[in-house]
């Protein structure tokens, strides 16, 4: 049988790898956002794969992050950048200032539904940019996709496989101001090796509730099924609106 890595048999959150972002997305959201000088607010920077690609544009900016752990990393990465680290919660989080630019990378579905659009709009000046955006990862190969199809009915027919890896995303409210909306699909291609495509297929929430006997075997089958790697078709979509 195919070894399984731990994390693979763990799951959660932190056994998601992130592929990044597209570098023409950056250059669109600071493009459209108009800064003139004006700061950024990050929410959920996790490890900064976001962070460090706006960074490099010169744009100061506040990374709000919960997990403690990944604020220390992120924390260690931007040394010396205008980068301030927030170990708190968006929910939580009191702003400082009003910035120009609010974007999330991959993390805007984990903020209360509740209080996310208010405080969203609280935390950016008048004319402000709300900025959203995350990857949908799929087997770029449709026999890949099929394979893994199998290997769920196999193991865990009640589970459904979903080739995407998120949800759809939450539909902007039509409420607080928001005075323009746009939307943009950047469509990329990436090789990953097959053990970290399952880690990032074994981290979503689907998983949970499988037991763990049932969880490895599952893997092992998908990684027996797979190359040593495995092209990644990447739409990532980027909703951007700017308050009155």
């Amino acid at each position: 049988m195919t070894e399984v890595p731990e994390r693979l048999c763990r799951g959660g959150s932190a056994g998601r790898l992130r592929l990044g972002y597209p570098d023409q997305l950056v250059s669109d959201v600071i493009g459209y956002a108009r800064l003139g000088g004006q700061p950024a607010l990050e929410v959920g920077a996790g490890t900064g794969r976001a962070t460090m690609k706006f960074v490099a544009k010169g744009l100061p900016i506040t990374a709000v992050e919960p997990d403690a752990r990944l604020a220390a990393v992120l924390t260690r990465k931007v040394a010396g950048a205008p980068v301030t680290v927030r170990v708190s919660t968006f929910e939580d989080y009191v702003p400082e200032r009003r910035f120009g630019l609010l974007f999330s990378a991959q993390a805007w579905h984990r903020v209360d539904p509740a209080v996310r659009w208010r405080k969203a709009a609280e935390a950016v000046t008048p004319g402000g940019v709300i900025a959203l955006f995350w990857n949908r990862e799929r087997p770029a190969d449709a026999a890949i996709n099929d394979e893994i199809q199998a290997a769920h009915r196999k193991h865990v027919p009640k589970v459904r496989f979903d080739p995407r890896m998120l949800p759809d995303p939450p539909p902007w409210p039509g409420i607080h101001g928001l005075a323009h909306r746009e939307s943009h699909v950047y469509r990329w291609q990436v090789e990953l090796p097959s053990v970290d495509f399952v880690a990032n297929l074994a981290a979503r929430s689907g998983y949970a509730a499988v037991e763990p006997e049932t969880r490895s075997a599952l893997f092992a089958d998908i990684l027996a099924r797979l190359g040593s790697e495995v092209r990644v078709a990447v739409d990532t979509e980027l909703y951007q609106a700017r308050t009155r």
